[in-house]
């Protein structure tokens, strides 16, 4: 699931489920850009999950299995962890913002 979305942001496939037509050209170039790394860091923050996931499964172990909060600590603790905490944050930011553009501007199929 986290590669789909990392996928899924840097091909911003997202585009073809919003009237981005509505929008000015700048709203356009933001809403992608938000779509685009929120989509990712989200993707990466899904990836860490996973991982913990897997290796809960591998060693049998049920309380290896961690969430968003041991994501995120994992990427503190690494070498310039603040930093890539940081960055992951803002993503996470843009992943919100994006929320907000998609529940206006959603193309609805019926």
């Amino acid at each position: 699931m986290g590669l789909s979305h990392i996928v899924r942001g840097y091909k911003a496939k997202f585009q073809k489920q919003l009237k981005l037509n509505e929008l000015s050209a700048t709203a356009q170039k933001w809403a992608v850009i938000s779509g685009r790394v929120g989509y990712i860091a989200r993707g990466i923050v899904f990836v860490i999950i996973g991982g913990f996931f897997i290796n809960a499964a591998w060693h049998d172990a049920p309380q290896k299995a961690k969430g968003l909060g041991s994501a995120l600590d994992l990427l503190a603790q690494q070498g310039y962890g603040l930093w890539l905490l940081g960055i992951v944050a803002e993503g996470l930011v843009a992943y919100g913002v994006f929320m907000f553009v998609e529940a206006r501007y959603r193309r609805i199929v019926l």
